[in-house]
């Protein structure tokens, strides 16, 4: 197969630069050993070295042009792994370091997106436009996210983020840019940004986007037997448009009592079709989604010389609904046309936040409390809604030891009270009203580190051990739509975790290298388990999970910045059941490598090139239904003839494979292409 011979030159021409520029000798060199740093090589001052392997950031510079979703985006960093239904704004979802979608807090702002269902982030529905920056922490959820959660956090932090007097020269009083952008299968986005500067202690900033695609791709259908490739044919993707507008605005005051006050407002509205099975693709199906969140944030001056606190209120309301018609039911009796299914969600969120920063010793306590509810939403099933109220308190704490050595901890606890009215779970033949809520226990984590991090070593390094539970949410305890069965006896999802990892600098070829082995075992996992068209969540899932991550990254020169990655897992299941122990976790490679070098070439121009490859994953618990092994090969062509003006070309998937999805039967597009001009002012 092509294919795989293009997957190997492609890395082993990046390797060959990355050695290259190992050995070359630049004077210049950008230290940068704290915690927090920058992954994106599209400019000069970019760092490319850091010292942590546990927590990323990643800049615009890493996606614009470039055709990525979030997902993908994401994927990009070792141990993060994603799964893709299809084309833009496909339902998206990325595993970190072999722990599900699910038991991941994905926030907005630092406000968790993670809804009722229990299910993953759909990060098909994130529009980067909107976004400034991304935070990836993959050891833990810091205790200013509420530290729920087993597989670590991602935050999106919105446009606008930043002040003014951080981004505007002194003279300027406004700045703001547009995007235009065309691709395959009529795809399309559009964006505006708007920062002004309206007095010496106030700024706002907005930001309009919008995006489309007919998602009318060709893919391998399975024909219906996903047991037997021998019949499989090539079909277009029908009915699988997808079109989202969204929104931001943001108002910075800086009061003359020192309280520095801001008020953050975004939105998203989004819709499409929903093809179906590959092998049966309807025509009328599809779904609906709203988002609006609020928040007011308030940090005072400091008190008594050594205390800061941080007020906020956070308002959210989301909505979704899928429709569909179906002439007959599961059971074969006959329905009324059109069935809708969905929900609306309303939340309130007060929150405070106490820090303290001393010589030798920092600590943070948050406050939080959070209501939710939610209630019914379509034309099927009876009326019903739920409620959440949940109280958290979490802080951490680090402490230097001696010079450069410290340790500390983190902890939570989650308080958690539900509600319901009208639940309702159906049965083959029946239906069963819950009236009442089950009370559960208090559910806490916890984790504890060492680290050593100078800033100007060459080398360092941290170890880390902690207990990490996530609640089951409110409708995987109580079940509300047709098929779908309670469960109020869930117990809490648990993990315990380990990490070790270390990093060591190159300063005269500016290289950094990074490597950490993790440990995970989970406990009580959350399933849904399906028969006869009923699925019922159950605590049935068990594994272990271990395995290295390797990175080297460098910028020897100021035209030439190189980045390897290279991930090896065993995610193996530890289930009670026979069927599925010792088996491999669903969507979970033994290996999987990237490859990205980035050339600043003459008149303008720059060339980025991106390699990567993953080994055979299953699509099921029961290692039945293997997807074959993935390599794909990009590259974008960037211009800048004015220091305001950017055009860039990206071409996706080179060799334009075609391959099933590796979350379920779903395909993903071949080849793609992508023009992108953006314009300053």
């Amino acid at each position: 197969m092509c294919g795989g011979i293009y997957s190997r030159v492609g890395v082993r021409v990046c390797a060959a630069v990355l050695l290259a520029s190992v050995s070359s000798f630049s004077e210049e060199f950008i230290q940068d050993l704290g915690e927090s740093s920058v992954f994106g090589t599209a400019s000069e001052n970019v760092k490319p070295l850091q010292a942590s392997s546990s927590y990323a950031e990643i800049t615009p510079e890493a996606w614009e042009g470039r055709g990525l979703s979030a997902a993908e985006v994401l994927a990009s960093l070792p141990g993060v792994q994603y799964t893709r239904q299809g084309g833009v704004g496909s339902f998206q979802t990325v595993s970190i370091r072999g722990v599900s979608a699910k038991n991941i807090v994905v926030c907005m702002d630092g406000i968790p997106l993670n809804d009722a269902s229990g299910g993953a982030v759909d990060f098909g529905t994130i529009d980067l436009n909107q976004i400034e920056k991304i935070e990836v922490y993959k050891d833990r959820v810091p205790a200013k996210f509420g530290g729920r959660g087993i597989g670590g956090a991602i935050n999106f932090i919105t446009k606008g983020s930043k002040p003014a007097e951080a981004v505007l020269k002194p003279e300027e009083k406004k700045s703001g840019r547009v995007l235009l952008s065309y691709g395959s299968h009529n795809t399309w986005e559009a964006s505006t940004q708007l920062l002004s500067r309206l007095t010496d202690s106030a700024s706002v900033s907005a930001s309009l986007s919008a995006r489309h695609s007919d998602n009318d791709y060709e893919f391998d259908s399975q024909n219906g037997t996903p047991y037997n490739p021998d019949d499989d044919f090539t079909d277009t993707r029908r009915n699988a448009e997808f079109t989202e507008y969204s929104g931001l605005a943001k108002v910075r005051v800086l009061h003359a009592n020192g309280v520095f006050s801001t008020l953050n407002f975004n939105f998203s509205r989004s819709e499409g079709g929903n093809p179906g099975r590959d092998d049966d693709q309807t025509s009328v199906a599809g779904y609906k989604g709203e988002f609006v969140q609020t928040t007011y944030r308030a940090e005072l001056p400091q008190l008594l010389g050594w205390l800061w606190l941080e007020l906020s209120l956070t308002g959210k309301y989301e909505k979704a609904t899928s429709h569909s018609y179906y002439p007959l039911d599961h059971l074969g009796y006959t329905m009324s046309g059109m069935q809708e299914y969905g929900a609306a969600g309303y939340s309130l969120a007060p929150e405070i936040v106490a820090s303290y920063l001393g010589e030798r010793l920092e600590a943070n306590l948050r406050l939080s409390l959070d209501a939710s509810y939610y209630e019914k939403r379509g034309t099927s099933s009876s009326k019903w809604n739920l409620m959440r109220v949940a109280t958290n308190i979490s802080g951490d704490v680090s402490y230097d030891v001696v010079r450069n050595l410290s340790v500390g901890g983190e902890a939570s606890a989650l308080i958690v009270k539900d509600d319901i009215h009208g639940g309702k779970f159906v049965q083959p033949t029946t239906s069963v009203v819950l009236k009442t809520a089950k009370d559960r226990n208090v559910s806490w984590s916890g984790r504890g580190f060492v680290r050593y991090d100078a800033p100007n070593s060459r080398f360092g390094g941290n170890l880390s051990f902690g207990r990490f539970v996530r609640t089951p949410q409110l409708m995987e305890l109580y079940g509300v739509y047709p098929g779908m069965l309670s469960n109020p006896d869930l117990k809490d999802e648990s993990a315990l975790r380990f990490e070790v990892g270390g990093y060591y600098m190159i300063p005269k070829s500016n290289t950094a290298i990074r490597a950490t082995y993790f440990e995970t075992d989970l406990d009580n996992g959350i399933y849904w388990l399906v028969s006869a068209g009923i699925s019922k969540p159950k605590n049935v899932g068990e594994a272990h999970i271990r395995g290295l991550e390797a990175e080297l990254e460098s910028r020897p020169k100021k035209w030439l910045s190189v980045v390897l990655r290279a991930t090896f897992q065993d995610a193996e299941d530890r289930s009670d059941e026979k069927y599925y122990y010792g088996k491999q976790l669903p969507n979970e490679p033994a290996r999987s490598y990237y490859a990205e070098a980035r050339f600043d070439l003459p008149f303008h121009l720059d060339l980025t090139w991106t390699s990567e490859y993953r080994t055979d994953i299953f699509d099921d618990r029961a290692n039945r239904i293997k997807q074959p092994a993935v390599d794909l090969h990009h590259f974008a062509l960037g211009y800048t003839p004015f220091s305001k003006t950017r055009l860039v070309f990206a071409l996706r998937n080179l060799t334009d494979e075609t391959y099933r999805n590796p979350y379920i039967s779903f395909p993903t597009p071949g080849r793609e292409y992508k023009l992108t001009l953006t314009q300053g002012f």
